[in-house]
């Protein structure tokens, strides 16, 4: 949480940057240390996870893995890109008036208040709600690796 806090608060550019691929790679990091150290330890841990994973390529549930962990951690790590935007996003607001003319603005939203995907299955989405989202996933998919751990007991 002390990454994600870090992401809400951080206006530096180099700053957020670090933070913002660290908090990628640790959310991925979790199903690699759950098959390479937790797997290794307990064999049973190791099968149920490996069902599971199968399951994660698959189904809208799962698209916060497919679509944004592995897709956002494997073009930081292989291409040294992101879908994240890094400056001041620019939006565009249609105001109708009442005298019939329309007016369109062009606004820069400044620092840290919005930090959207430019791209992707969640293009628009702030890559902080994102990351909220993909801690809440690992914490169903522990508990049911918990779970089925726990069923298959002797």
């Amino acid at each position: 949480m002390f990454v994600r806090d870090k992401l809400e608060n951080e206006i530096g550019h180099i700053e957020w940057r670090l933070y913002w691929v660290l908090a990628v790679v640790l959310l991925r990091a979790v199903g690699h240390v759950l098959d390479k150290v937790d797997g290794h330890n307990d064999p049973v841990v190791k099968r149920v996870a490996g069902e599971l994973h199968k399951s994660w390529r698959t189904g809208e549930e799962n698209a916060i893995f497919r679509d944004f962990i592995e897709r956002e951690r494997n073009s930081i790590l292989k291409e040294y890109s992101s879908e994240i935007t890094e400056g001041p996003v620019p939006i565009m607001a249609h105001l109708q008036r009442h005298d019939g003319f329309d007016v369109i603005r062009h606004f820069l939203i400044e620092e840290n208040l919005y930090r959207p995907m430019e791209s992707g299955a969640f293009a628009g989405e702030d890559g902080r709600t994102l990351l909220d989202e993909a801690i809440a996933w690992w914490a169903l998919q522990l508990g049911e690796i918990d779970r089925r751990t726990r069923a298959a007991a002797p």
